[in-house]
């Protein structure tokens, strides 16, 4: 038996792939094959919402991640400013006591403190771009995608929109 691989999503891969980019149907088959968690401080932060979506649908949310309540690992806090506010410092927390998880983060902080403590990594290109491996998006989605991601105020690197256009085909 295979086992699933697991993600410990943040807030904002969160709101890029349920909310901006509508892609519920696909993250539940997504879930099917692999176990999608979120920590309780992250559906905190999706439920506030945002500017363009001052109302996400926390229902759709909790279908689709198992929230989890885990301890904050203190040991993280200095690199924080000792604000345990973040969804990324209970990200990390999370997958620091669960290392079969992979962290799915977008801002670079929480990545480099990810690779500083050696834990798996990856942020929404990665799932889009195991999402259209497992063949959950077709070509019509990764180009809505690609463009909602792109005319979203979320920052990308540049090279991190290669790596989209490369998995949309354009």
């Amino acid at each position: 038996m295979t086992l699933k691989p697991k993600f410990v999503f943040d807030t904002s891969p969160t709101i890029i792939l349920l909310e901006k980019c509508e892609l519920s149907l696909q993250l539940l088959s997504f879930a099917k094959h692999h176990i999608l968690v979120s920590p309780k401080r992250v559906m905190e932060e999706f439920s506030v919402g945002d500017r363009e979506n001052p109302k996400p649908d926390a229902a759709v949310f909790k279908k689709v991640f198992a929230v989890r309540n885990a301890p904050l690992d203190k040991e993280l806090l200095p690199f924080f400013n000792y604000d345990p506010s973040s969804g990324e410092i209970w990200v990390i927390s999370y997958a620091r006591q669960h290392p079969d998880f992979t962290c799915v983060i977008d801002e670079a902080f929480g990545r480099s403190v990810c690779n500083l403590f050696g834990i798996r990594v990856t942020g929404t290109i990665g799932i889009v771009k195991e999402m259209k491996k497992g063949k959950l998006l077709n070509s019509d989605d990764l180009k809505v995608i690609r463009d909602r991601i792109k005319e979203s105020r979320f920052y990308l690197s540049r090279e991190l929109l290669r790596q989209l256009d490369v998995i949309c085909g354009s």
